[in-house]
């Protein structure tokens, strides 16, 4: 599975991003996982194992729901589109 995850995430990068724009926009999503990363670092004194874990779990979690967020209109779309034609 790990061998087949890059080429995957390189080919939809390369259908749903411009060129132009794909290097932009990569580093702007990437902003904010460097800072959520340097955050639990500088405060793993406090938070221990246990809870650098938890900010791991919640961190996932909420890029779940983000994801499901983003499928429930498309999916509602679709349907839409299809009834028409």
């Amino acid at each position: 599975c790990v061998g087949i995850y890059f080429p995957c995430i390189g080919t939809l990068r390369a259908k749903i991003l411009p060129d132009e724009h794909r290097g932009a926009i990569m580093n702007i999503f990437g902003i904010p996982l460097n800072l959520i990363v340097v955050i639990v670092f500088l405060s793993i004194a406090k938070l221990g194992t246990v809870g650098a874990l938890q900010c791991s779990t919640v961190s996932l979690g909420c890029a779940f729901l983000a994801a499901l967020a983003l499928r429930l209109p498309a999916s509602g779309t679709n349907k839409a589109v299809a009834a028409a034609a």
